[in-house]
């Protein structure tokens, strides 16, 4: 039989990078940390931290839930937008609009 563990037990992770891999059947999402010493002869490596696997019906809510919330706490607590760099919205392909 499968417990939960305590909450001082579960990890606190901070990441700054993440990717996915998706199917028909689910998806992975890879969060991962940059490393504090950047090795040179791999710009871009990253340090994986952890991986959630889930239905793709979870993940669209999840993304439907957190939309919903970050659009609250900028308009309630920030009065403002987050501001992400465009910059980084190009190189995802983003734009401000798809917010």
């Amino acid at each position: 039989m499968h417990t939960l563990p305590e909450p001082n037990e579960v990890p606190d992770i901070y990441c700054d990078q993440f990717s996915m891999a998706m199917s028909a059947y689910g998806i992975a999402l890879t969060f991962s940390r940059t490393p504090s010493s950047p090795n040179l002869m791999q710009p871009g490596a990253s340090d994986p931290q952890a991986i959630v696997r889930m239905s793709l019906e979870h993940m669209k809510v999840m993304a439907m839930v957190l939309r919903k919330n970050l659009k609250q706490y900028e308009l309630e607590t920030l009065g403002d937008p987050i501001r992400v760099p465009r910059a980084i919205l190009g190189q995802l392909n983003l734009s401000e609009d798809e917010w």
